[in-house]
């Protein structure tokens, strides 16, 4: 049996390490934490930034930001919308894909025994990508993924991402 490896050439995952200073890092927690100064409330998923406002757009996260945009222009992809996601104790992502998005982004920002995030091939075999803080991995949108409900104290602060072609 051939196992699940997302990053053969058909699945066409990529992996980059960045440079996310403490405090980039610290004001992506802050503004999370403080969703509701921003007139959002935490789902029951995890607190996230996804209805409130695009994370990178921060100036705070101008260096970050110029980063990402720098490796999709070596996959001809735009940066669309993003935000910040903190999972904490009893939070979770259920199984879903990004429609209307050719790539999408997980960037790996901090964690405290951070849980993996889950991927599934055509065959629902399982792909167990670990948490590597300050990484970047750029994944076809359309791959079912999740983050299993976190059953132990932790925290997992991410930023995710989609793209669009370039015209």
């Amino acid at each position: 049996m051939i196992k699940f490896d997302p990053f053969a050439h058909e699945n066409l995952f990529y992996e980059y390490i960045l440079k996310i200073t403490d405090e980039e890092v610290n004001q992506i927690l802050m503004m999370v934490k403080n969703l509701d100064a921003y007139g959002s409330k935490e789902i029951s998923e995890c607190k996230t930034t996804f209805t409130t406002f695009n994370i990178l757009n921060f100036p705070i996260l101008k260096n970050l930001k110029k980063q990402i945009t720098d490796i999709l222009d070596q996959h001809k992809l735009l940066l669309d919308n993003n935000w910040a996601q903190l999972y904490n104790t009893d939070h979770g992502h259920s199984i879903h894909i990004h429609e209307s998005s050719i790539y999408s982004g997980i960037i790996y920002i901090k964690g405290n025994n951070p849980s993996s995030t889950f991927f599934y091939s055509k065959k629902l075999e399982l792909y167990d990508h670990k948490f590597k803080a300050n990484t970047l991995l750029l994944f076809p949108s359309m791959i079912p993924h999740e983050v299993k409900t976190l059953k132990k104290d932790e925290e997992r602060l991410i930023i995710s991402f989609n793209t669009e072609e370039v015209c």
